[in-house]
């Protein structure tokens, strides 16, 4: 079994990179990758442990890109190269995560909710702040019942508090994870919420432009779409990959290692991006 994606507590998720590999180990995963919001910073952490535990372990990042139709995300897998470069052009992206932090907060206050900058840092406990404390914020004040609520209703692209934040274009994100030798992945591309037809038209155009890979399998979609969207990456020339996006405790509703409709995520999946040994 192996995971593809997940995040530490240097993004939005709760246990550490040391953490998250030990709790990995535990579940009997031979091989992992982190994949924290733009940035690398829990890499070397993450790697060490993974030695230390003879588990594979998958440098990764998660860019959020430029795109028309919505909200998209890039996975990079396998960063190998140029680290110290990259980390200086994602601290550009936190500070603009930083801005847009700021203005989600001036639109909750304009509809009277009692919000700090100081409270939502709490949430964080120290690490980047990102929607996902706000939408912790949001489920202490019980105007939802659920993160997911939170996301659906209040923070998700179109909702009362949702602020787009400047990043990468797609171009740009491409060559940033090229540089690095990594693989440019398609997250979870179902969240574009595009018609079928639609979205296997706006994939191949990104393929031409370098995308190397398409996340088929991901925890919020049913297996049979997954498949679906496995079959057209195949046919296409495509990678494939397949992830949990676990979040720890604080995304209750993913797993390690578990995928579309409880899908065990096979060990296959990870050896496009592992290391000759």
């Amino acid at each position: 079994m192996v995971d593809l994606h997940t995040h530490s507590t240097h993004s939005d998720g709760s246990y550490t990179p040391r953490r998250l590999i030990d709790y990995a180990h535990k579940l009997g995963l031979c091989a992992i990758a982190l994949t924290d919001h733009d940035v690398v910073s829990g890499l070397a952490e993450a790697e060490k442990r993974a030695a230390e535990l003879n588990m594979d372990f998958i440098p990764g990042v998660e860019l959020e890109v430029e795109c028309e139709h919505g909200e998209f995300h890039m996975l990079g897998l396998g960063l190998r190269e140029h680290i110290a470069e990259i980390t200086d052009i994602l601290a550009g992206i936190q500070l603009e995560r930083s801005k847009r932090n700021l203005y989600i907060i001036e639109k909750m206050r304009s509809v009277g909710l009692d919000v700090t900058l100081n409270r939502i840092a709490a949430y964080a406990g120290g690490n980047i702040i990102s929607r996902l404390h706000f939408a912790h914020f949001l489920k202490d004040k019980g105007m939802v019942s659920s993160m997911r609520e939170a996301f659906d209703r209040y923070l998700n692209p179109g909702r009362p508090f949702y602020v787009p934040k400047k990043v990468l274009t797609r171009l740009q994100a491409i060559d940033l994870l090229k540089k690095t030798g990594a693989k440019a992945i398609a997250a979870h591309p179902f969240t574009l919420n595009l018609p079928w037809r639609e979205l296997k038209i706006l994939l191949l155009d990104w393929q031409r432009d370098g995308l190397d890979g398409i996340e088929a399998y991901h925890a919020d979609f049913p297996i049979a779409r997954c498949q679906e969207l496995e079959g057209f990456a195949l046919e296409n020339g495509f990678l494939v990959t397949a992830g949990s996006d676990f979040h720890g405790q604080n995304r209750k509703d993913r797993r390690l290692g578990i995928s579309a409709s409880g899908m065990r995520i096979p060990d296959h999946f990870a050896l496009p991006f592992l290391l000759k040994k």
